[in-house]
């Protein structure tokens, strides 16, 4: 048997030629449209034809060239005088459309739902997230389209020019019913006692979109509940509608592929393969996409009902990433961290790490100031231990050095180093545990967000980039999924990454670790000669304001936006140990960033005279301190940081801890013990003073913006 060319019939006698197809009068007609391949199936009855086949079987059928499909006319219009014209269709980037007699412009390439969004027309939704691929699964945001026979998923349709969309008619409404019953058919009635009670999109849509009773009497079916998925997320598959969120996330956001739908049909549940103890370092995302109350974070199960909740925007304190977050807390405890949007920085999401790092920040009871005396640790007042101090402080004669953690807030670093330059005169200043490459105002520094929009993206020292800021990662990915290349090398193989980036690059970027930094600059110079566009870099400073404490010259070579001290240059911390000095101030105000010492620090603290150790929590320092100064948290106080890509942002008070002095209160009582004159009464008036010494950051923390020292007047 030998096959047919689409378009040709078996040649034979009893075989009936092809029906003339009817034609409008006056219109042209090509004698060759019953030769067009394609043009409508062709169907070969083989009762008809199965003698021919044999006899035709030896046939050498004859080459043709397909032909093309007859175009449809171009539109006449009237032209100019003197005949008619043809005017072909203007192409636009915009589409108009109407939904539900509203008219809306929108980019082409927009989904129905997301042009009703723009003129505040809501569409019920389950399985659709504007982060992710639409798969259009849970049927509710079905509506009518003109000229289209059945309903359409909004989340999955694309507009079109003059499409007439409508979302509120007795055809969606009875579907929207439908879907809603039929989720509801086997749903648990938990909501009394399920954490997502009262942000709930199921329950909120119920009373919205649903029916108001179900007619179905049979009994529900069971699944498994309270099924634990790891030591953080525990999974209620009654509650589950599998809307899929969980498992896209999981293969389309961090590109793990722990969850997926398992088994077929009514039987289909969510589950990690082998029902393996999920590894993931970012499933408190999973929680947060649940339309439902299948995944529910451990640490939060049964805590709060979220109308119980007070709720204030900060920053992660976890890494230099800079990450918008939530702090709901409830009695004066946190509940949980909730990402809040920054699509220039987190783009939605948090790693596992800042999410969870909460209960680092509870207090466990009211502390109050202590000094040694006689040996042992004595409970006082602050006016007592400030005064113990800086009689201390005064003998020490400019023998002192302060470390400041990279967690605490600018304000706390612009008067920890007037402290010490301006009013102990010591140089002796430093945030950094060890001794990295030199620090330096870097205007080249590549913005998170356009990380997307390079060619060539170098990742210099590949996992340990990773960890250090591991919502960088998810970045990286959305940008390889973009068709950005993205390389990881060893800070040993810089060749690799030369051989990586072609000349014609026209945008690259390099991601790097501060202790690799001198390795990032050789290949930013390497690079920049090479290719014929820009290179940047994008270094991951230490802590949630290491970066900051650069900037504010928390450091012994430098002072505030990078300056010279022409010659007053003090001593690092490594330096310490050998230096002869009298005294150590220890500020820090998150146990993630605190002052651990090293093996060489652990034999001189002991010895040195003066040890004051101002934090929040317990410290590994407690044992040595002779001056215990209770501090607040990352989370008790007012202020703002500055992120690994120098963008400054505001951090605010989440929950209080009236018993203890603020910690820029202290340092202006110590400071004004030792004869100055600080005046300050609020931290936004530190705030105040900060910016107008340093001008780059009044524009960067009046936008939450970057930090652009070249740009300094």
């Amino acid at each position: 048997m030998h096959a047919l060319p689409g378009g040709h019939l078996l040649d034979g006698e009893h075989l009936r030629p092809l029906r003339r197809r009817r034609r409008e009068a006056g219109r042209y007609r090509s004698a060759a449209r019953h030769r067009l391949q394609h043009r409508r199936p062709l169907v070969l009855s083989t009762g008809r034809c199965l003698d021919l086949v044999s006899s035709k079987r030896d046939q050498v059928l004859p080459r043709r060239v397909p032909g093309a499909h007859l175009a449809e006319g171009l539109p006449l219009q009237e032209g100019a005088p003197g005949g008619r014209c043809i005017v072909a269709a203007v192409q636009t980037d915009q589409i108009t459309l109407s939904v539900n007699g509203q008219s809306v412009t929108v980019p082409k390439g927009t989904l129905i739902l997301d042009a009703a969004k723009k003129v505040g027309i809501d569409i019920p939704i389950f399985c659709s997230h504007p982060k992710m691929a639409p798969v259009a699964v849970c049927r509710m945001c079905l509506v009518e389209v003109e000229k289209m026979p059945k309903l359409q998923p909004a989340c999955a349709v694309y507009v079109a020019e003059g499409m007439v969309v409508k979302t509120v008619t007795e055809q969606v409404n009875k579907y929207q019913k439908g879907v809603l019953e039929f989720l509801l058919i086997n749903h648990p009635l938990d909501c009394p006692i399920c954490d997502k009670g009262g942000e709930c999109p199921l329950q909120d849509q119920t009373f919205q979109y649903g029916p108001g009773a179900s007619r179905y009497e049979f009994q529900k079916a069971h699944f498994d509940k309270a099924v634990p998925l790891s030591d953080k997320i525990v999974l209620d598959r009654e509650r589950c509608i599998l809307c899929w969120r969980c498992t896209r996330f999981s293969e389309e956001i961090s590109g793990e592929r722990e969850l997926a739908l398992i088994q077929r049909g009514v039987h289909t549940i969510i589950g990690t393969f082998n029902d393996e103890p999920a590894q993931s370092n970012y499933q408190g995302n999973w929680t947060e996409i649940c339309p439902v109350g299948a995944l529910t974070a451990r640490q939060y199960r049964f805590i709060s009902r979220p109308w119980d909740l007070d709720r204030t925007a900060s920053v992660c304190p976890g890494c230099s990433m800079g990450c918008n977050i939530q702090i709901d807390a409830r009695n004066n405890r946190i509940g949980r961290f909730q990402s809040r949007e920054n699509l220039a920085v987190d783009d939605s999401w948090l790693c596992d790490f800042g999410r969870y790092s909460f209960p680092n920040f509870q207090r466990k009871g009211q502390e109050r100031p202590r000094v040694r005396r006689n040996g042992s640790l004595q409970e006082v007042s602050y006016e007592e231990a400030i005064a113990f101090a800086v009689d201390a402080l005064k003998r020490a004669d400019r023998q002192v050095a302060g470390w400041a953690s990279p967690a605490d807030s600018n304000e706390e670093l612009f008067l920890f180093r007037r402290l010490f330059r301006e009013v102990l005169q010591s140089p002796h200043l430093d945030h950094r545990s060890t001794v990295v490459a030199d620090a330096e105002p870097d205007d080249t520094t590549l913005p998170i967000a356009d990380i997307e929009r390079c060619d060539h993206v170098v990742v210099l020292g590949g996992q340990e980039v990773i960890d250090a800021a591991p919502v960088l990662h998810l970045r990286l990915l959305k940008s390889q999924r973009k068709g950005v290349n993205v390389l990881r090398v060893g800070t040993g193989e810089l060749k690799r990454a030369l051989d990586g980036v072609p000349a014609e690059a026209e945008a690259v970027g390099i991601l790097a670790t501060e202790a690799s930094k001198k390795a990032a600059t050789d290949l930013q110079l390497r690079l920049g000669k090479k290719i014929k566009g820009s290179v940047r870099r994008l270094l991951v400073t230490t802590g949630p304001n290491g970066r900051g404490a650069k900037d504010l010259g928390i450091l012994p070579h430098l002072g505030p936006g990078y300056a010279s001290l022409n010659g007053q240059s003090g001593k690092g911390r490594v330096e310490w140990p050998g230096a002869g000095l009298k005294a150590l101030y220890v500020h820090e105000s998150s146990p993630l960033h605190g002052f651990t010492p090293t093996d060489a620090e652990s034999m001189w603290l002991p010895a040195l005279p003066l040890l004051i150790v101002h934090r929040f929590t317990a410290s590994p320092l407690d044992d040595l301190a002779h001056v215990i100064l209770p501090g607040h948290a990352f989370t008790e106080k007012d202020g703002s940081v500055t992120s690994m890509e120098g963008r400054v942002q505001r951090i605010r008070k989440g929950i209080d801890a009236e018993w203890v002095r603020e910690d820029w209160r202290v340092l202006q009582d110590i400071a004004n013990r030792l004869g100055a004159s600080w005046a300050y009464d609020s931290a936004s008036a530190v705030t105040a003073d900060l910016v107008a010494s340093l001008p780059p950051y009044a524009a960067a923390l009046n936008t939450a913006g970057r930090v652009l020292w070249s740009e300094a007047t």
